[in-house]
């Protein structure tokens, strides 16, 4: 390879080489966890952004109110699982949610006042979005985690029957129930919240860091490319 520029070849190399030890670093278990534990930037970071996201994710009781027009709501349907252990499981927590429910192979054939399967399934969610697994974990026989994905299962599975059935208006809230509930509440367990002011001065340092380390690497090629004799220039317009 030819190096037309040996000057801007030189820096180009320099802001590569500075590029890709910090690149390393950030790699390396430097930073310090949301326990306490040694992690990477990236993990750090993302640890910082969740636990700043999870204060404005705090749907519950907005579900809660949106809940109470579903007292009385009586619905009698076949889930389809797909696995005899999950339809166990699922049948194990709708009972104790106050339902009436019988696993039937890969199936679990529940009947009962939909209220009650909805408010225990955001109970578990806030639960699990308190980190307070335990709870679930005493009630259930099983992790939070796991008594959640059976709840997500559960109703998802809820949601396409409900359709099916042509209560569209019940399967829309399971649904928001699913994505504003039972899916924050896995999403953020072990999570610690924290106010986007508390964190205001590693928030600026995060995005003016990650727009200077950006550029870095844009003039690191920059320079490269000039050294090498690669220039860009406006093509030259031709007359019809």
């Amino acid at each position: 390879m030819l190096v037309y520029d040996k000057k801007h070849f030189s820096m180009g190399i320099i802001l590569t080489i500075i590029f890709f030890s910090v690149l390393t670093y950030m790699f390396s278990p430097s930073f310090k966890g949301a326990h306490g534990e040694m992690v990477n930037a990236f993990h750090a970071s993302d640890n910082l952004f969740n636990s700043i996201a999870k204060g404005s994710t705090n749907y519950f009781p907005r579900l809660k109110e949106g809940n109470n027009a579903y007292k009385g709501h009586t619905i009698d349907l076949t889930l389809h699982l797909g696995t005899e252990d999950l339809a166990e499981k699922s049948a194990l927590i709708l009972n104790q949610a106050g339902m009436m429910a019988q696993n039937q192979g890969a199936s679990v054939v529940v009947n009962g006042d939909l209220h009650t399967a909805i408010h225990q399934a955001i109970e578990d969610a806030q639960n699990m979005f308190n980190n307070k697994d335990d709870l679930l974990e005493a009630q259930y026989g099983m992790s939070g985690k796991e008594a959640l994905y059976v709840w997500w299962k559960t109703f998802t599975t809820m949601d396409v029957e409900l359709k099916h059935a042509k209560d569209f208006k019940a399967a829309k809230f399971v649904s928001e129930v699913v994505k504003r509930g039972i899916e924050v509440g896995y999403n953020f367990f072990g999570v610690v919240p924290q106010s986007s002011t508390s964190k205001a001065g590693m928030l600026v340092f995060s995005l003016t860091f990650y727009v200077i380390y950006t550029l870095l690497w844009g003039f690191a090629i920059f320079y490269l490319f000039e050294g090498i004799g690669l220039q860009m220039s406006s093509g030259s317009k031709k007359e019809m």
